[in-house]
């Protein structure tokens, strides 16, 4: 009778250790998703395809800036201002996301973004904090730049944001000579 007591607790043990194993393997993949979306955003705006790009930001965002075309066109002329002062955008990279949460029908979660910008005489390293949010399961993601904004300003522009969201100082930008 001893045996089939171990065997039943050895029988428990392993399904517990396949569950954890295949939840482990659905973050993991989750957050891999939102990785390989978080780069194609940071691409697309790289080339200046300021449209796809938007389609990868939060429509509440998009919608404030009064549409798709509309925040594609002042991005546009924002780049291009920046150009004529000798400013480009030269590279885009994304750490780890931070723990993907579940707040209601939606994932959260964030990843610090690193923005490195071309100057005249040297460049600059910009780090800013993404909400990366999705409302299908993890499939897609939309991103929201949180650039000197709080977590009170983010949670009235996103009143499903999780409490467990947490968004930390925004970072001076960190300059280097040529």
């Amino acid at each position: 009778m001893n045996i089939y007591k171990y065997g039943f607790f050895l029988y428990l043990f392993g399904i517990g250790l396949c569950y954890g194993q295949t939840k482990l393997t659905i973050n993991t993949t989750i957050g891999s998703y939102m990785q390989k979306q978080a780069d194609i955003m940071g691409k697309v705006f790289l080339k200046g395809d300021y449209q796809t790009f938007a389609k990868y930001t939060y429509p509440a965002i998009v919608n404030a800036m009064g549409g798709e075309i509309r925040m594609a066109t002042v991005l546009a002329n924002s780049a291009s201002s920046m150009k004529t002062q000798g400013m480009t955008f030269d590279n885009i990279t994304f750490d780890s996301p931070s723990k993907i949460v579940k707040s209601g029908n939606e994932l959260q979660c964030t990843l610090q973004q690193h923005t490195t910008i071309k100057l005249v005489n040297g460049r600059a390293v910009a780090t800013s904090t993404l909400i990366a949010i999705s409302k299908d399961g993890g499939k897609n993601w939309l991103f929201v730049d949180t650039s000197n904004k709080d977590v009170a300003t983010m949670r009235k522009a996103l009143p499903n944001l999780s409490t467990a969201i947490i968004i930390p100082p925004q970072q001076k930008p960190a300059f280097y000579s040529f």
